[in-house]
């Protein structure tokens, strides 16, 4: 199936986190090019769909959460409505599909799925559900050099190296928050998966009112639990909080992120997505893997990476959003 005029529906399955879902967004804009007839859709989890619509040239997004993934804290997703994602997908006739991540139970959904050509990186016996198995990925090396790999079994040589989104499907809802947002504002996103790697929000909240005394106020990102820490907060940091922004959706937060001067946050879903969005970003890793998943958006970036959250101080993060070039902080 090398031959272009072969394939006619390509599904992109990236059923995985917020990051890697926007990380996966640089292949398709390669694909479109090599398949310029056929159609892209997006295989994701539940809450990334909001995003994965925002990815270039997808046509249609299938939303499920995978059974296996268990996030800490939460139940176990039921397992009836991803075998009904996986019939929709199999209804669909996929020619081939691109598996952005590896999970050997991800192979398996996309073989039970019927898709005829499944390419994919090897990892822990997934090989038996592929017919194109790449080399697994190097975690010493950018995300979207090593994913951009899954496209050479079909004959596609991609130089992307940039993830992105399309902020004009955002356009109406651009609008509608834009009243509600000042003029000119910086967003933070001062959470992660794992707390013992964030930056105390503490440090956060005297940014923020330096910032605050410059008329620049912020836009505070998070879920409402993670927010009322802030809210709840003895230094209550003024701003704007998302979850108050129009509907509280993760389309929402999109929008209002695509309309911020600035973003400074840790790695984590918030981060690529303003990137992918052309918004300029300040990256925080303390620790993380900032070889591999340094904000490689179309927006400008600068990046702290340190051993551990109590090296990192909020005139550190003061210094590191002046050398952005959007404002002084001096």
């Amino acid at each position: 199936m090398s031959d272009a005029a072969g394939v006619r529906r390509i599904l992109l399955v990236a059923l995985d986190n917020l990051g890697d879902l926007v990380f996966a967004s640089a292949l398709t804009p390669a694909l479109r090019a090599h398949y310029p007839e056929a159609s892209i859709d997006v295989w994701c989890k539940q809450y990334t769909a909001p995003i994965a619509r925002l990815v270039p040239h997808v046509r249609t997004v299938i939303a499920a959460d995978p059974f296996w993934a268990v996030p800490s804290g939460h139940p176990r997703p039921p397992v009836t409505p991803f075998m009904r994602s996986i019939a929709a997908v199999r209804r669909s006739h996929y020619d081939l599909a691109v598996l952005s991540q590896a999970p050997w139970r991800c192979a398996a959904a996309v073989y039970a799925a019927g898709i005829p050509r499944r390419v994919g990186f090897a990892r822990r016996h997934n090989e038996r559900f592929l017919t194109d198995v790449v080399v697994a990925e190097d975690a010493g090396r950018p995300v979207v050099q090593e994913q951009a790999r899954l496209l050479a079994p079909l004959g596609i040589t991609s130089a992307e190296t940039r993830y992105r989104l399309d902020v004009a499907a955002l356009e109406d809802r651009r609008r509608a928050v834009s009243g509600q947002l000042p003029d000119r504002f910086v967003a933070f996103h001062p959470f992660a998966g794992a707390r013992n790697r964030c930056v105390p929000l503490t440090e956060w909240s005297q940014v923020a009112f330096a910032l605050e005394s410059r008329r620049i106020p912020v836009l505070w990102i998070g879920t409402t639990s993670e927010l009322n820490e802030l809210r709840f907060s003895h230094t209550h940091p003024k701003g704007v909080y998302v979850d108050q922004i129009g509907d509280g959706s993760l389309a929402t937060t999109a929008a209002a992120l695509s309309l911020a001067a600035a973003f400074a946050g840790h790695d984590s879903g918030p981060l690529h997505v303003a990137g992918a969005l052309g918004v300029p970003v300040l990256g925080v890793y303390t620790p993380g893997q900032p070889a591999r998943t340094f904000p490689q958006g179309v927006g400008t970036s600068r990046m702290i990476a340190r051993p551990s959250p109590s090296d990192v101080d909020a005139g550190t993060i003061l210094r590191e959003l002046e050398a952005l070039g959007l404002f002084s902080v001096a």
